[in-house]
């Protein structure tokens, strides 16, 4: 039983997914409500723990007569590493055009990338933040109204 106890409460190291110099393809809707097709590049650094990446993000909308574009990038930093699993901090910026009105928007935001088993490729994230619109007018709103949602091969 003591075994069974110690088995329990002995934590193993974490064996974080290594994305160190690779590149990721996928889509992010979070930036704006134009979904935007998204390059990650994960950064090399000394361990596989320590987890940056940079993001560039660019979306076209042309329905319903009014030109939705969004173009922009972010960098993420990684504060939890487990083994299919990376919760990070991203802060990011972009020009976005939704309406009449175009803005600069900044976003800090907070996120969870999870790779599932046997799909150690394929990364699905939530994230949750601010928008803060700089523009004619000032906004400041949650991310969205609701988490945003990437996926991202990596190669």
């Amino acid at each position: 039983m003591s075994a069974l106890l110690l088995l329990l409460l002995t934590s193993a190291p974490a064996n974080a997914n290594d994305l160190r110099g690779r590149l990721g393809f996928g889509f992010h809707a979070g930036l704006s409500s134009v979904s935007s097709l998204s390059v990650r590049y994960a950064l090399p650094t000394a361990r596989p723990e320590v987890n940056v990446q940079i993001e560039l993000d660019a979306g076209v909308d042309l329905a319903g007569g009014e030109l939705g574009l969004v173009a922009g990038g972010r960098v993420l930093y990684g504060v939890v590493a487990e083994d299919n699993l990376s919760l990070y901090m991203a802060a990011g910026g972009a020009y976005v055009k939704e309406t009449d009105d175009a803005v600069i928007r900044l976003q800090p935001a907070m996120g969870a990338e999870f790779f599932m088993f046997g799909l150690e490729n394929l990364g699905f994230g939530v994230e949750w933040g601010l928008n803060v619109d700089l523009g004619t007018s000032f906004a400041l709103r949650t991310v969205s109204g609701a988490p945003a949602v990437t996926v991202h091969y990596w190669f």
